[in-house]
């Protein structure tokens, strides 16, 4: 490998970073496709390219753990259980007594629903 195939690496890099913090501002600003892309000045096509590109690496990053151990005491927990707020805007709440795997099928089902309902507040 040369040093242009690392610098162009580099470059991959660097837009895949910037495609990645514009789909988030995409996500946030609750306007359709083509009006973010013509404020952008980028392409319809690029965006669903890009999308499409980081969304199969995350994909192939998901194998990976996707959760880190939470250590709760007793005060952190409300009387009606405890309340997770996800990316995207998906709020789930679990008794204090819920099983690690419902915990984990909750949170996979809202993170689901709110990257294809575009967060129309579907519930669980």
């Amino acid at each position: 490998m040369g040093w242009a195939s690392g610098k162009r690496r580099a470059t991959s890099g660097r837009r895949a970073a910037e495609w990645r913090e514009r789909i988030g501002r995409w996500r946030r600003s609750g306007l359709s496709v083509a009006e973010f892309t013509r404020r952008e000045q980028v392409s319809q096509p690029s965006f669903y390219a890009w999308r499409k590109r980081l969304r199969q690496q995350g994909l192939s990053r998901s194998r990976q753990p996707m959760f880190v151990p939470v250590e709760m005491c007793a005060a952190d927990m409300s009387p009606g259980g405890v309340r997770i707020e996800l990316p995207g805007g998906a709020v789930v709440t679990l008794p204090s007594e819920a099983s690690a795997a419902l915990v984990t099928t909750a949170i996979r089902a809202a993170m689901s629903t709110t990257s294809t309902s575009a967060g129309e507040g579907a519930s669980c």
